[in-house]
């Protein structure tokens, strides 16, 4: 979906090397009541890294186990792009409190685990576009 007025939709970047996790998310996004959403996508985190820079989207869906670059890494470039503070959602099947440490030091706003309730991330989701609105 695509959408000329920011104003009128979120915009979600999705980072995962898998195909059916990045489809799968996006037609939870698609289907979910949190309004129009342009879903882009990305499969390795260097191509994540200059989607951002590119669109600029306010949530970012992310894996850690990425070609290139690492989720973590990713993570640390995106909180250093000038001007741009995405809410960023760690989505991994690492779930080892080290790695929820890891996540939050390098920038990550929160963290969940796959495999993941789509209910639960879409009510995660609401409650944070209703509180930013």
């Amino acid at each position: 979906m695509v959408y000329t007025d920011r104003n009128d939709h979120k915009r979600v970047l999705i980072v995962d090397d898998e195909d059916l996790t990045r489809i799968l998310l996006s037609r939870v996004l698609e289907r979910a009541q949190i309004g129009p959403v342009e879903v882009l996508m990305a499969e390795d985190g260097a191509e994540a890294i200059t989607v951002a820079e590119a669109w600029r989207p306010e949530l970012v869906l992310l894996d850690l186990l990425l070609p290139k670059m690492n989720g973590y890494d990713v993570c640390r470039q995106l909180r250093a792009i000038p001007d741009y503070d995405p809410y960023i959602i760690i989505l991994t099947a690492r779930g080892h409190n080290t790695d929820r440490q890891q996540a939050k030091e390098s920038g990550a706003n929160d963290f969940m685990t796959k495999p993941f309730n789509p209910s639960g991330l879409l009510a995660h989701l609401n409650a944070l576009w209703s509180f930013q609105a």
